[in-house]
């Protein structure tokens, strides 16, 4: 059981110990320049006051002897005596070829300059700074080993947290497995719904105009599409034993997600009607009611589902197993591009990348759904759909608490899957 996020942390102590060792450096090369500039002024003032009988007349074997006496001191690169007319009169030093800041002073005799020395201070570089600073340097390295060992310890999960993390993992797997389940065992009942409808004579369907779709409610319709974002064209990579379980997994999402808001907004899952089953194009769902509530319903379906979509895809991804994000786009019908709301929706998905939800609705519905929702304008309009059609931004706090209590409902299982006879 490692610690969480150990890289991140050990690339932190790196950062903090090359940077306290950097402030370091610059702190001690303030430290010398301050304590060479007092030397250097303290060093001129002596040696020109020790020098200043023998510059006038000048006594070039006094002078040597002085300077010979000063270039012992170890921080003197070079020491040089000139006269008035600047020409030397002495010089030595012990590092004569290394650079260093030099310090100049005139001497003067009766207020007449009668000459001038030169001292140049030995300029320490970088690596013999760091030379001269190694043991405060190893104790930052000791400092920041310790950190990163105590981290580890530390912040290591207990066993209890690891085998609740565990079991937290286990439990989601688990019911992934019975949805699918389910799903499998309501396909088979409706498979046998299906068989036993259309044993029954064709003339009991003739018998029930209502059956027959009418096209008076097309501009009452508003339609859900949900598409899988794949830019890299995944879906056309793996085969079916793969794809169709994964669709039938995210067509039961969309079935759940359905009949639950369905039910939170006191409208029937039958006013839902399903254009397109999940494939390599997605979803699309649709209804024709005016209930009042039915644009936020279909609204709340996608909301739901693309959480649900979230959940599995991390899952998924933590399995090595193929796995897709999606986006989704709510669409009443486009008279001016002559689109209904399924067309209008599945193209406004289009344009919409992973986790995006947008929508296209008249002035009346968008009223209804823009005290939950907060809209924006969809960037980079091409058409009439696009230039009035808004991206989903936010949702208010009661919206999203709702939508949160929905998809764990759904992953814990509690509602129980409806057969048909």
């Amino acid at each position: 059981m490692n610690a969480p996020r150990q890289g991140l942390f050990a690339s932190l102590l790196i950062v903090s110990f090359a940077l306290q060792t950097i402030l370091l450096v610059i702190a001690t090369t303030h430290q010398l320049k301050e304590n060479r500039a007092n030397q250097g002024q303290l060093v001129t003032s002596q040696l020109v006051t020790d020098s200043l009988h023998e510059m006038d007349p000048p006594n070039r074997v006094s002078l040597a002897l002085l300077v010979d006496r000063y270039k012992t001191n170890p921080s003197i690169a070079s020491i040089r005596i000139l006269d008035a007319n600047s020409q030397v009169l002495a010089t030595d030093g012990l590092y004569k070829t290394r650079s260093g800041e030099v310090f100049t002073r005139d001497a003067l005799q009766n207020e007449k300059k009668v000459g001038s020395v030169e001292v140049t201070l030995i300029k320490p570089s970088i690596g013999e700074i760091l030379r001269s600073e190694w043991l405060a340097i190893f104790l930052s390295l000791l400092l920041h080993a310790l950190l990163w060992v105590a981290y580890r310890a530390i912040a290591r999960p207990s066993r209890s947290e690891y085998l609740a993390r565990i079991n937290n993992e286990m439990r989601l797997k688990h019911e992934i497995q019975e949805l699918t389940q389910a799903l499998e065992q309501e396909k088979h009942q409706t498979a046998i719904a299906i068989a036993q409808v259309q044993q029954q004579p064709k003339k009991q369907t003739l018998h029930h105009p209502a059956l027959q779709p009418t096209q008076d409610m097309n501009e009452h319709q508003i339609a859900l599409n949900i598409q899988f974002y794949d830019p890299k064209q995944l879906l056309d990579t793996v085969s079916q034993s793969v794809s169709i379980p994964y669709f039938n997994l995210c067509q039961l999402f969309l079935k759940k997600s359905t009949e639950l808001c369905a039910k939170h907004y006191q409208l029937n899952s039958a006013d839902f009607k399903v254009e397109q089953e999940f494939d390599h194009e997605g979803a699309t769902l649709s209804t024709t009611t005016q209930h009042p509530k039915a644009t936020e319903c279909l609204l709340m379906i996608g909301t739901v589902f693309q959480l649900l979509s979230e959940v599995l895809y991390k899952r998924y991804r933590e399995e090595k197993r193929f796995v897709l994000q999606t986006r989704s786009a709510v669409a009443g019908m486009v008279e001016d591009m002559q689109l209904d709301a399924a067309q209008a929706a599945t193209r406004l998905a289009h344009h919409l990348t992973a986790k995006e939800s947008a929508l296209y609705l008249s002035n009346d519905l968008l009223k209804k759904v823009s005290d939950c929702y907060q809209l924006v304008a969809l960037p980079n309009p091409s058409n009439v759909l696009t230039r009035h059609a808004f991206m989903i931004n936010g949702m208010n706090a009661e919206c999203a608490e709702l939508a949160q209590s929905l998809r764990t409902e759904i992953l814990k299982g509690k509602k129980q899957i409806s057969t048909e006879a």
